[in-house]
């Protein structure tokens, strides 16, 4: 056995040099394996990494799309909706007592729908000062149609006055009222928890 082992070192002495080039060559053709693995790893990676920037690019058109087309359709329902509102919504206006005795105001339904609840008060939509308590004066008939009117007495100290009604939808209305004719009527309608004016 020891000389099996002698032989093979001699060999292995006799041909070092022939076995280091062949070592070199191997060591070369392994290198150049895995160089051209990694840069093909690379160019997949890069590739891979093109075509998520190209998904997240189409992804994000069409979420931009889809956002364009819920506004749109949003707009559109909001638009019927404010259609159909119109066509059915009652608006209470305030004129002069047109008869000929006649020294009130008459309130008068100016809207395409009928006007429910109808109540006026004196002063604004909101209470003034704390603790006011308002005396709410009811109008008989309390439900005019459209193109119907209601006459009513307004003491002459009253410099404001508030009609309050709803429509068939039951949103709450009030129409407001001042005696100085440089400020006019406001019209105002709750809608979503929140006071719309339209003056």
């Amino acid at each position: 056995m020891i000389g099996h082992l002698e032989n093979v070192w001699c060999w292995l002495n006799a041909n070092s040099d022939a076995l280091g080039s062949v070592s070199a060559v191997l060591t070369i053709l392994v290198l150049s394996v895995t160089w051209f693995a990694i840069k093909r790893q690379a160019t997949a990676s890069e590739l891979q990494a093109d075509a998520a920037r190209a998904l997240t690019k189409a992804a994000l058109e069409q979420t931009s799309a889809a956002r364009d087309a819920a506004e749109s359709t949003k707009r559109q329902a909001d638009l019927l909706s404010s259609q159909l509102e119109l066509s059915t919504a009652p608006l209470l206006v305030v004129e002069p007592d047109d008869r000929p005795t006649g020294f009130g105001k008459r309130i008068v339904n100016r809207g395409p729908g009928p006007a429910f609840q109808v109540h006026y008060w004196r002063g604004g939509i909101e209470p003034t000062g704390s603790g006011t308590v308002r005396n709410i004066l009811a109008v008989e008939p309390s439900t005019l149609a459209p193109g119907s009117c209601v006459y009513v007495s307004i003491p002459g100290d009253w410099e404001s006055w508030t009609v309050q009604y709803k429509g068939v939808d039951l949103r709450e209305r009030w129409t407001l009222f001042y005696r100085d004719p440089s400020k006019g009527q406001v019209h105002v309608m709750r809608k979503g928890g929140r006071e719309t004016y339209m003056e």
